[in-house]
């Protein structure tokens, strides 16, 4: 019954509605309710605006969160493959340096090996490598880098070796002074920037920067030419039989990276195969 009489009652609004003139009583009930409503929904609006701000906030807050993760995501992926070029920049670098080194020693098998830490050994100054006997690598090896020399093979296992470094005050080389032609022992310093260099006597025009480089001095370990350094200092005292010379090495001991070692670098190669099994303890460095 409520339906029915409900329905009636909109047809009948309806009708005087659409009957009525502009001024009619429904006419002025609206009008009368829009006047009274519109104070009320502008107040509302104005109190509820706040909340709907907050809560539009949160949903940006949201978004901005998330735009935020993405560029993120995005800066550790340009890092990582920034990160990645310069490693293969720095490998390709290592490669046309290996290659120049081949190039200089062409009768010579390069062998290259990273350096993997300090060794504990009778030496200081010593580095291991990865790379051992079964790269045909033996002890008394010359160990070079693109900058010049390092030092020799001491010991020797299958997947690993050390070098005595050339600072080590054990360790020396047969050397020549470029400019004056004269032929020394160069020597390690151990703790001390520069290197020593004697035997050079006292009648030798030597100077400061004058290149240093290895020798063959009695069929020495070192293959002729190597770059040593260059003359940092000369002693000034003529009553002495030699010259007091100090060498600014030519490499940075404290940063290497990668070495490589001169398979073929001499007449001892020969003995150093008829070792038992290529392994050796420390010896006694001596010249070389």
């Amino acid at each position: 019954m409520v339906l029915p009489a409900f329905v009636a009652l909109c047809l009948l609004i309806i009708t005087l509605d659409f009957r009525q003139s502009g001024l009619g009583p429904l006419e002025r009930a609206r009008d009368f309710a829009t006047t009274m409503v519109s104070p009320l929904q502008r107040g509302f609006a104005v109190a509820v605006r706040p909340i709907d701000d907050f809560f539009s906030s949160i949903a940006e807050l949201q978004d901005l969160r998330t735009r935020n993760s993405e560029l993120e995501q995005r800066l550790e992926r340009t890092i990582a493959q920034s990160g990645w070029s310069k490693t293969l920049a720095r490998e390709n670098r290592r490669l046309h340096q290996s290659l120049k080194l081949q190039k200089s020693y062409p009768t010579m098998k390069v062998v290259t090996a990273q350096v993997v830490g300090s060794t504990p050994s009778n030496y200081r100054w010593a580095v291991q490598i990865d790379k051992g006997r079964s790269t045909g690598i033996r002890p008394d090896m010359a160990v070079v880098v693109p900058d010049g020399l390092v030092g020799k093979v001491v010991q020797v296992t299958k997947g690993s070796s050390t070098v005595l470094l050339l600072i080590d005050p054990g360790a020396a080389a047969g050397a020549r002074i470029v400019q004056a032609d004269a032929t020394g022992l160069i020597a390690g310093g151990g703790s001390s920037d520069n290197l020593s260099l004697n035997l050079i006597g006292n009648t030798s025009r030597v100077a400061v920067d004058d290149a240093v480089v290895t020798s063959s001095y009695n069929r020495g370990v070192f293959p002729p030419g190597i770059p040593i350094g260059s003359v940092a200092e000369v002693g000034a005292d003529t009553r002495l039989l030699e010259k007091h010379i100090e060498v600014e090495p030519a490499v940075n001991f404290t940063n290497l990276d990668f070495v490589d070692i001169l398979v073929e670098s001499g007449p001892h190669n020969a003995r150093a195969g008829r070792r038992t099994g290529g392994d050796q303890g420390p010896g006694k460095p001596g010249s070389s």
